[in-house]
This record gives structure tokens, sequence and C-alpha cells, in this order.
């Protein structure tokens, strides 16, 4: 709280001056003098109003936007780089506010100018930035839920702030998806173009992805410590999830990996070629890029290798559960754009097998 102190002074008209004195523990002593009685009283309210804020939004009432997100970015030990580029546009768009002024309807005004691809007012201390292209809404919940889950950490581990405002701003409405899986013929011709590339691991790589679901950065990384080839299994430990996952290898795996001539100089199954220290870099997706063109391949993305192995068991009967135990999934939600694959195997298979016995 706020003292006043009537303080004698010659030099003033009243013979007088008014010494506010504020106190508060963690944030020492506060102290200023006014020639209105008038003024010294407004400077004590504030204050006042100030400390209030100040212990409703925690310790992190004086920190900035772009504070939390340096704090959270030297820290972060997870495998989505994605998420460190999302974080990085919203420090870009208002990393300069204080914390205790990001409130829903900023947060609204910016989701909004990222949908649009319009050029945010205000960004970056007075600059405005143009977004360049219109997101999806799927992509606009993705930032949305980077900087939520920054917030949650603010306010759950540092104590910076009380309340997470994203959490009072509704998400888009998902769209299913679409799922591009490989048919029978696809499956063929490019299994042919891989095993005729220049790059020797592509087609291990590419039956890994089809047989595992694994993602490809879960490749990338693994080491021939993660294979034990007489259980048929490999062991994921830096997955994007960070969960350890096993990876059944079927017998083609297997028998390509046994093929494959290791280096000495690392552990790596991928490594590249000019550092061994690595995983192999963006070249591969000039080999990538070339067998899927050689195989006549269209609208097909490396990723939808995973979209087909989760296509090929949804087929086959597996359930919502089995098919996100094996990608790696920790809810159901991620899975259910399969499940009419496995709807209709089912009336398929039922109509095939009981259609001519009714």
């Amino acid at each position: 709280m706020a003292t006043i102190r009537k303080v004698p002074r010659k030099k003033t008209k009243s013979g007088f001056s008014y010494q506010v004195v504020i106190r508060r523990q963690g944030y020492g002593t506060i102290s200023k003098t006014f020639e209105k009685k008038a003024d010294a009283d407004k400077f004590a309210r504030d204050q006042d109003r100030e400390a209030k804020l100040a212990e409703t939004y925690g310790k992190g009432y004086t920190k900035t936007v772009g504070q939390m997100l340096d704090k959270y970015m030297e820290t972060y030990a997870g495998k989505d780089d994605t998420k460190l580029i999302r974080l990085a546009w919203w420090k870009e768009q208002i990393g300069y506010k204080k914390l205790r002024e990001l409130t829903p309807s900023v947060l609204v005004d910016c989701l909004d100018a990222l949908r649009a691809g319009e050029a945010l007012s205000g960004a970056g201390k007075g600059r405005s930035i143009s977004l360049g292209r219109k997101r999806s809404e799927p992509t606009v919940n993705r930032y949305h839920t980077a900087l939520s889950s920054v917030l949650e950490v603010a306010r759950t581990r540092w104590h910076w702030i009380s309340e997470n405002p994203a959490r009072r701003v509704a998400r888009g409405q998902e769209n299913p998806g679409i799922v591009r899986w490989l048919d029978d013929d696809e499956r063929t011709a490019l299994l042919a173009a891989c095993k005729e590339s220049s790059w020797p691991h592509l087609y291990l790589l590419v039956i890994l992805a089809l047989s595992t679901g694994a993602r490809l950065g879960e490749l990338r990384r693994l080491t021939w410590s993660d294979i034990d080839l007489k259980k048929g299994m490999a062991y994921l430990a830096d997955t994007k999830n960070e969960e350890r996952r096993a990876l059944p290898l079927i017998p083609a795996v297997q028998k390509e990996l046994k093929t494959q001539v290791r280096r000495i100089d690392t552990d790596l199954v991928f490594p590249s070629k000019h550092d061994a220290k690595k995983p192999f870099g963006t070249t591969f997706r000039q080999h990538w890029n070339t067998a899927r063109d050689n195989a006549g391949l269209t609208n097909f993305r490396f990723h939808d290798l995973r979209h087909s192995c989760a296509s090929y068991l949804a087929m086959n009967g597996a359930t919502e559960l089995e098919i996100a135990d094996v990608l790696g999934h920790k809810t159901l939600q991620m899975v259910k754009r399969y499940s009419h694959l496995s709807t209709d195997h089912k009336q398929s298979l039922v109509n095939r097998v009981l259609g001519d016995k009714v």
C-alpha cells in the first residue's frame, strides 16, 4: 500500500510537498515527491492498481510475449521443428506486447490475419508485416495450439500469468483431410523406381515408411543401435511425440537392411553423404521427386506413405486403436480419417462372403 507524507518545503507555494512511499515485498521501495496533493494521490492510486494487476498476472507482469517465447525456445527439446517456425511467427507479430496485454481479442486479430494472408497492423513495433498467402483452417489451428502450449507453460511452470488467454479463443473447424494412398499398381511402380534411384538408400527408406508408418524425421534419425534384426524390430526413442515406439520390420525390410553397407564412422542408418554424423539432408528430395515422377505418381508426397500404411491397416480390419498404436498417435482423433476405409472394406467383405447366402 502507498503512504503519503506531508513534507515541509520552502520552495513550493504552499510551503509543503507530498512524498509517496510504496513498499512491496519482492519489489523494493518506491518513493516520489509531488508539489500538489492531487498528483500524489493519483500516483498512489496508479501504483496500487499496478500492484493489483501484478498480483493477478503473476511474476510475468512486466514480461513481453517475445521474452516468454525466447525462454521457451531456449530449452525446447521437442522434435517438431514446425512448432518453432510457428512460434517465431508469433514473436514477429506480437513479441513486443506485454503479457498482460495479450487478450483473446488480440489473438483473434492475429489468427484472422494469418487466415486471410493479410498484413497485421502494428506488428513488430509499428511495422506492417505481410503474411503473403492465405492459410487453411487446420494450419491456423496449429499456430493457435503452438502459442497456447507456451502460454500454458508460462502459467503452470513459471507462474508468469494466471490465465491462458488462448484457451478463451475458439479453434476453427478441422476438415477431415484428404487421404492419399497408393493402390497396388502405384505401389509396384514406385518401389521399382526407388530401386533404380542413384541414391542407394531410397528403396529402404520408402519400404520402411510404407510398412511402419514412421515419419520421415523419425526415419532420418534411425540408428543401427535402434534395430534388432533377431527380433525383427526397430525402436524409436526420438519421436515427434517424445514417446518410445516399437516398429515391427517386415521380411522385405529385414532383407534390405542386411544388404546395406554400414559405415564405420557413424551409427546412422541414413547418414549424410557429406557429414556422417548428421542424417541425410534436403538433397534427398531430388531423389524422391525423381522416383515419384518416374513412377507416374501425381499429387503424392513422402508423408502419404504414412497415410498408405494406415490405409492398408484399416482396409484389412485394424481397429482405430491399433492404427494409432502403429502410427504413434496419442489420440484416436487423427486416425478417424481412415475409418471409412475400414467400413468400406467390411461392407465389401460381408457382401462377398455372405451376399449369396441369404
